[in-house]
């Protein structure tokens, strides 16, 4: 928007401008800089008592001393209190009926040697913040000057010169005219004879600091800045457009002219920002039910609204992040590539040539084992599987917590919830319930799809292709020929028992103690052939559980947590009596402060348009057209 930017030195007299236009004394005053921050000056003329509010304070203030008071320790706390400056602005707002509709922006007084504790580039700080302030072609620029000294020498006009070179937008204001020497005066300079500006200038007196210090009211000020205009032989032609009351009409004359030409644009913007405020406001809700059945029907739709937000998510519509996969993605790149790969990983060689010898032994006990022994396989399968859980239950938390980070984020960014602090605590804790009750049935679930496999090994179906390789006639003579080479090592069997048990036991020593390098041919190529029939049936076995396992995950805890969230929720109030309902509809501080600003984001904005688009906000046929 168009606004004036008040620019000088510091000992132009800006401050005194400004604060005779306002009437009333209400800005930091003393040696050095005194305003060290942006000071955004909005002036409501309306009929009412006097009074100003900072934008950040809900508070009205009738002492101005107070007011003056409030901006030293509110810029103390933004810039310090070494006389340092800050671009962060505060806002001030006067009421009053004795006040133009203005807004003024006054800057820190321009400078160029630093004094006491201030930073050596203060004047570039300065200089620097006034400059892109000023940059902005819809900016007003009101550039103070002291008429007792040389206009050639004025900060405030010379950086004015560096953004408008043309004057175009520049209004000058002269001041300290009683102080210049005697048998001189401002004419020329009033005149534009030796600097023109488009705007012209406007001559003012202020107060002294003897008056200001003998406590001269600003009535008083004003009359006296009147006659001295009147009576002065220099200026008494002039007198009609000098002094602050005319600086103030001047000032509402030229914003108003320079708005004009921009309606079209501004409309343009108001409506905008208008549709955005009142969907903010929707997302705010109104006001708080006070009877029961205001406050119920307000907890069903938050909850209903928040369950709403959690399936969009789930569904993948919600939140889109372009920096890390999230949701029902996350919980996709868990099972096919965390678990598979996990899972995957797994074969028979986590199995050493010693347990599956020491397997068949025991499978064999004091028989003689002329085909790979159908326990010995079990028992292996068993142990293998078994290893199976620590993927399949860590598949499952990791899926639990990429839903409780969902949850977490659906009841942060959910107001319908957010507003209410103890509704939000509420569901949150009954969202995590549900959340382990599903986690504990799934991990349940996809231990038993475990134990399963488990305990029906050969029952599989896809075993069928390898039964029927294990006992051709080829592999038998194999078999048989083994045996023979053995079998020429040994008398006779009945006679042997008890040498054949005491050898058993002792190669399950040897083994367990030395390490397969210790079998010899046969029983290595008897290890290897049951290696292998476990390895196959362990493939089969293992892409089972991978595709199981994800299927009984969405099953029992993605689909059944969305499904049964709205009911889980709904049925924790349904019995709340009416003190904690009342509690749950409680709005935490924070949440009805930013509601009540979108509420009066909405009615400024909605004034605004009125204004705006009413026939005394518009100029012509063509802009109401555009």
């Amino acid at each position: 928007m168009p606004q004036i930017v008040v620019v000088g030195s510091q000992s132009s007299g800006k401050s005194s401008v400004l604060e005779s236009i306002v009437g009333h004394d209400f800005l930091p005053r003393g040696t050095g800089i005194c305003t060290r921050r942006p000071l955004i000056l909005q002036l409501h003329h309306e009929d009412v008592e006097t009074y100003a509010k900072f934008a950040h304070i809900d508070k009205r203030f009738f002492s101005f001393e107070e007011v003056r008071r409030t901006i030293e320790i509110e810029t103390d706390k933004v810039a310090g209190s070494n006389k340092a400056v800050s671009r962060e602005p505060l806002i001030l707002g006067v009421h009053s009926k004795s006040v133009p509709n203005l807004t003024l922006v006054d800057l820190p007084g321009l400078t160029k040697v630093p004094v006491g504790d201030q930073p050596q580039n203060i004047s570039e700080q300065i200089r620097t913040m006034v400059l892109e302030t000023i940059r902005n072609p819809n900016c007003i620029i009101l550039a103070v000057s002291a008429a007792n000294q040389d206009i050639a020498n004025s900060d405030g006009l010379q950086i004015a010169r560096e953004v408008d070179p043309d004057g175009l937008r520049t209004l000058g204001v002269l001041t300290k005219l009683d102080l210049m020497d005697q048998g001189t005066d401002a004419r020329e300079v009033l005149g534009g004879k030796l600097y023109p500006l488009r705007l012209g200038y406007i001559a003012v007196v202020n107060r002294s600091q003897d008056a200001i210090n003998n406590k001269l009211s600003m009535q008083e000020a004003l009359n006296a800045e009147e006659t001295f205009f009147a009576n002065h032989p220099a200026y008494s032609a002039l007198a009609r457009e000098q002094g602050i009351p005319f600086l103030s009409h001047r000032l509402n004359q030229i914003l108003e002219d320079h708005i004009r030409p921009q309606m079209p644009e501004i409309r343009k913007k108001i409506d905008c920002m208008l549709s955005k405020a009142r969907e903010e406001q929707e997302r705010y809700g109104g006001d708080c039910g006070q009877t029961q059945r205001e406050q119920s029907s307000i907890v069903v739709s938050a909850i209903h609204r928040f369950c709403e937000a959690y399936r969009e998510i789930m569904s993948g519509k919600g939140r889109n992040s372009t920096k890390e996969l999230y949701g029902p993605a996350r919980i996709r790149e868990i099972f096919t590539k965390n678990f598979r790969r996990e899972i995957e990983s797994m074969n028979s060689s986590e199995l050493t040539d010693s347990e599956i010898h020491m397997a068949r032994l025991n499978a064999v006990g004091i028989n003689t084992d002329l085909f790979p022994p159908n326990a010995a396989f079990e028992v292996l399968m068993k142990k293998l599987i078994q290893k199976m859980k620590d993927p399949a239950t860590r598949c499952v938390h990791l899926v639990r917590e990429e839903l409780k980070q969902v949850l977490e984020d659906v009841t942060s960014s959910c107001n319908e919830i957010g507003r209410f602090q103890e509704l939000k605590e509420k569901v949150d804790q009954e969202c995590m319930r549900l959340l382990s009750a599903k986690t504990k049935e799934a991990g349940k679930f996809v231990t038993d799809i475990v134990d399963m496999e488990r305990r029906l090994i050969s029952e599989n179906p896809s075993f069928d292709k390898f039964r029927s390789g294990v006992h051709t006639p080829q592999s038998v003579a194999a078999h048989h020929s083994n045996i023979e080479q053995s079998a020429r090592g040994l008398i006779n069997w009945t006679t042997a028992l008890s040498n054949a048990g005491r050898q058993v036991a002792a190669d399950a020593v040897q083994c367990d103690g030395a390490g397969a390098g210790q079998l010899n041919e046969w029983e290595k190529s008897e290890t290897e052939k049951l290696r292998q029939h476990v390895e196959s049936s362990f493939k089969i076995v293992r892409g089972s559980i991978t595709a199981s396992v994800p299927k009984a995950i969405l099953l029992k805890l993605v689909d059944s947590l969305s499904n049964d969230l709205h009911q889980h929720l709904m049925r924790s109030i349904h019995d709340t009596d009416d003190e904690v309902l009342a509690d749950l509809t409680r709005e935490s501080p924070e949440f009805s402060r930013k509601r009540k600003e979108s509420q009066e984001r909405v009615t400024v904005l909605e004034r605004a348009f009125q204004v705006t688009h009413s026939p005394g906000g518009e100029t012509s046929k063509k802009q109401r057209r555009s």
